[in-house]
């Protein structure tokens, strides 16, 4: 059976993004920073991301990763402290990319691809005060192009506009982002879960960074 670990797995858009493998006959791995368990999820790695330790024992094959684990803050420009760039940088970037090396080995193996999260703030300012996460998530589509360059491997990113969940439901940040996008309603987990996999599975798409936002970015 294809393989896949997932990063963030118990997300809003990690549980998305692991029914949407295991539906389609993955095993699937994930990371968690506590003990979780999920009956989709064969393995959860309980582990700080943005540690400098880590490794996945057991896994000397794997045919998709999907680095999906990130951290959001806000601040003005002004006022961006040193743990505000460090809880940041750590995570989306420094923990991207150490996952990345730490499976390197075993997604040569299998000839497999990576997906990178990003978001629509890589390429546009979001929604005011996200300057240090913008930049952060433009190094990780900058990274997605230069791993593929330099591996030969599909390496894609997807990058997501705002995520639908329960705290944002009506409030007033749905009510900016339904006015101005093309089509007014935050992000389905499920169609970014499928974007991902669509990456995930196809052939001759490398270094691309797909921005997935209802149109948002238009306007």
């Amino acid at each position: 059976m294809p393989s896949v670990l997932v990063t963030g797995a118990y997300s809003n858009l990690g549980r998305a993004i692991v029914h949407t493998f295991h539906e389609n006959g993955y095993v699937v791995y994930g990371t968690s920073t506590c003990e979780r368990k999920s009956p989709e999820i064969e393995r959860t790695f309980v582990m700080d991301l943005s540690s400098r330790e880590v490794s996945f024992d057991g896994i000397d094959e794997l045919d998709v990763l999907v680095n999906n684990a990130g951290v959001f803050t806000e601040a003005p420009v002004g006022s961006i402290g040193e743990d505000d760039l460090d809880t940041v940088f750590d995570l989306n970037v420094k923990g991207l990319i150490r996952v990345t090396q730490a499976l390197l080995p075993a997604i040569r193996r299998c000839d497999g691809s990576i997906v990178n999260i990003s978001s629509m703030n890589a390429v546009h300012p979001g929604f005011g005060f996200t300057s240090h996460y913008d930049a952060s998530k433009g190094a990780v589509s900058a990274f997605t192009r230069s791993l593929a360059a330099q591996t030969g491997l599909r390496v894609n990113a997807v990058q997501p506009g705002l995520i639908s969940r329960d705290g944002l439901l009506g409030s007033g940040l749905e009510e900016y982002w339904n006015g101005h996008s093309v089509r007014a309603a935050m992000m389905d987990p499920a169609e970014i879960a499928a974007l991902v996999y669509f990456l995930a599975t196809s052939t001759g798409i490398y270094g691309q960074c797909i921005t997935i936002d209802n149109g948002f970015t238009l306007r």
